[in-house]
Formats: C-alpha cells, structure tokens, sequence
C-alpha cells in the first residue's frame, strides 16, 4: 500500500481536478454535481494527493442516520493497484460511522465489487445503464413540478427511496425544472420524474411509477419529449419488474451493469420495486 499519498478533505478547489478523473473514466458528472456533493457532504468528500497532484477522490453522503451514500470513487489510471482506492474508501466510510449512520450502500462496478466485498458489502440488487437518442412520443399532458408539489413528491419518495432525500431533489427540481414530472392519482402522488443535463447525456432519474407500467411508460414519454434529440442515460433499477421491458420497447440499448451493495443491518430498505431508475450512482 502506497504511503507517500496523503488523504485530505476536498474542498471546491479541487472540483477541476475530480473532472480530470471523472473524464478519464467516462462519466457523466458535471461541475455543479461535485459541487452539490460538497454542499451536502460537508467534511465527508477526500481526494488522495501525491506530490501535488489530486489523483483519487471519494465523496460520503448522509441521508440522515439510516443511511449514507458512497460515490465517486476514482482514481488515476497511472496509481491504481496501489492500496490507495482503499484508502480513500475507509476514509470515506470511517466518515459515516463518526456520524452515527446505519446503513451505508454505494453502486459497485463489477471491478469494484470484489474490493467492497472485502469490506463487508453485500449484494442487494442489480442495475442497467440504458442509452439512447431521445425521440418524440404522443403528447402525455403529464406537468412540471411546481412548488406546491415538491414537498410532496419529496416525502413519496422518502418511503420508496428508504430515507429522506428532500434536500438533494428539491435542487434537481430548481436547477432543471423543465426535467421534472408528477402524476397523481386522486390527491395522492403517483409517479415522477427528475432529470439532469450532463457533458455526454442527458440522465434521467429518479423515475418512479409505482407499479403502474401505463404510468412509468408516460412519464417516460414525458421525458423524451422534452429531450427531444438529446442522448439519455438512464440507470434502472432491476428490481422493477417492467423497467427492462420499457427500455427495449424503445429501443435504448444496454450499456453496462452496476450492483447496489449495502454494509450494515439494511433496515430501512424503501421499496426498489416501485423504482424504474435511480437518481445516479453517486446520489443513490
């Protein structure tokens, strides 16, 4: 394990530098996603630095005490298998046992997924990256969030989700609001979606639609259409019996395979059934 590498807290100067890694690997985040990270990670976002130069970050999330949140585990190509992933994990996780948080679960590429077997993980369910080009559907009349509704789809979420995350969709809703979506059924929440724009794509998640396939193909449609032309990532949830079958109706195409790993007693796990896609990787 590699000892001439210091782990530190990372603060908005080092954004630039996490794009830098982030790109190497290909991902979709933003500048805006590093900074909500640190906004609502305070003390809990590290990168590892060798003579100077930023080369591997991980970010800590709390969701309250149920549950906290590891994303953006990277590091340079040129210092991988050296110990330093790991390390960067332990301070991420040692972060969220100081806060008291119970259960903590991350998005493991199958590369990843041995290293966090080591370190007490276990599998809870599967997710796909679904790409493609936005096309045009039928009208939906299916509306915006407004925000009259956002305190309500807010706390909808919550039981589905497994715990609050009120803060983080309510700023999904403010910096796009034209990618967000409620449907209800009587004065009850039904279905919505948020959405985000990204370098490579345009992302859609979360989309929720109970188990109402009509409903989770509307809002989907809903989606497309305000995309229109737009590539789309969309990371859906296995556990969803209609998720996989909406997607190749459409004719997006499968792009790789991430598994939903928990560490702890797991006991406020939401319901991943009524979940079509995640909000992304790094936010659960």
């Amino acid at each position: 394990m590699s000892t001439d590498v210091e782990i530190r807290e990372m603060t908005s100067q080092d954004i630039p530098a996490g794009m830098r890694l982030k790109d190497l690997e290909g991902w979709n985040q933003t500048e805006t996603d590093w900074m909500r990270l640190l906004q609502f990670a305070s003390g809990g976002c590290f990168v590892a630095v060798r003579e100077g130069e930023v080369c591997g970050t991980v970010t800590a999330l709390c969701y309250g005490l149920h549950l906290g949140w590891i994303g953006m585990v990277l590091v340079d190509p040129k210092h991988r298998n050296q110990g330093i992933g790991t390390r960067l994990l332990d301070h991420g996780l040692s972060y969220l046992d100081r806060r008291g948080v119970e259960t903590v679960k991350l998005d493991a590429t199958p590369t990843g997924r041995s290293l966090y077997l080591t370190m007490g993980f276990e599998d809870e369910y599967e997710i796909e990256r679904w790409e493609g080009t936005a096309a045009p559907k039928k009208e939906t009349g299916i509306r915006r969030i407004e925000s009259e509704d956002i305190r309500r789809v807010c706390a909808h979420d919550a039981t589905l989700f497994g715990a609050d995350r009120a803060r983080l969709l309510t700023a999904l809703w403010q910096e796009a609001p034209e990618y967000t979506a409620v449907a209800y059924s009587g004065c009850e929440v039904a279905g919505y979606f948020f959405g985000r724009i990204g370098p490579r794509a345009h992302y859609l998640g979360p989309w929720v639609a109970g188990r109402n396939i009509k409903l989770a193909e509307q809002l989907l449609m809903e989606f497309l259409n305000r995309a229109s032309g737009k590539r789309i990532f969309v990371d859906i949830c296995m556990a969803n019996p209609d998720a996989r079958s909406i997607m190749e109706a459409i004719g997006f195409t499968r792009q790789r395979k991430l598994t939903r790993m928990y560490r702890g007693p797991n006991r406020h796990p939401g319901e991943p059934s009524m979940i079509c896609a995640i909000s992304g990787p790094e936010f659960g």
